[in-house]
């Protein structure tokens, strides 16, 4: 006999989206407790907030699923770093997955590459390439930590046509693809003066990011 959970924890995506994603947070909290549930809406943690440091809603975010029986998954919960991981120590708790809009079992679950006790931390890839490397760099961590290097690039030009302008030619700016250029000088300084891997990726990095300002990836 499968026990009806009581408690249910609300996950889905939240950060770039209109309101925080929060109207749909708050919609599948009501559809539940209608039905009787008790839940756990992250979107009403902190009095609503959303100007917290992110390891804050991180921090009670994972107290808070570890206290319920259940987690119920929004829509686009796949694209959500938050989410995913949310999901993945639900799973490690032996939590049931519902549909926050039907509230039925999440239709074919999908089961995560490595489990939490599988995790291994190293500091490079045995074998990993410069190049490799790189992209592993620009799609992952670096992206998430700065944004898109289109955005990213804007505000450093921003910033550089401040500290430059007056060596600029009248009306002349810095621009976001002529950022990564920039960084790539600085970079083969730093390589000429000594070799070191790190100024290698960098310049492989920069390369791929001035191809996506480009819109060429």
């Amino acid at each position: 006999m499968v026990t009806r959970p009581k408690r249910i924890y609300v996950s889905g995506p939240m950060t770039g989206l209109p309101d925080h994603n929060f109207p749909a947070f708050h919609a599948a909290a009501a559809r539940l407790r209608e039905a009787r549930y008790e839940v756990i809406d992250p979107a009403e943690n902190f009095g609503g907030r959303t100007d917290l440091p992110r390891e804050t809603y991180l921090r009670a975010d994972v107290i808070l699923v570890a206290q319920c029986d259940a987690i119920a998954m929004l829509p686009g919960w796949q694209e959500s770093r938050g989410a995913k991981l949310e999901y993945l120590l639900a799973r490690e708790l032996n939590m049931p997955a519902l549909d926050a809009e039907t509230l039925q079992p999440l239709e074919n679950p999908p089961v995560p590459a490595v489990s939490l006790h599988q995790l291994k931390l190293v500091t490079d890839a045995p074998g990993e390439t410069v190049l490799a490397e790189a992209i592993r760099i620009t799609d992952g961590s670096r992206q998430a930590d700065y944004g898109h290097p289109r955005d990213d690039f804007a505000r450093t030009a921003l910033m550089w046509t401040g500290i430059l302008a007056g060596k600029l030619r009248d009306g002349a700016e810095i621009t976001a693809a002529e950022v990564p250029l920039c960084m790539i000088a600085v970079k083969l300084a730093r390589q000429s003066h000594r070799h070191k891997r790190d100024n290698l990726v960098d310049i492989a990095g920069y390369s791929r990011t001035a191809a996506m300002v480009a819109g060429e990836e």
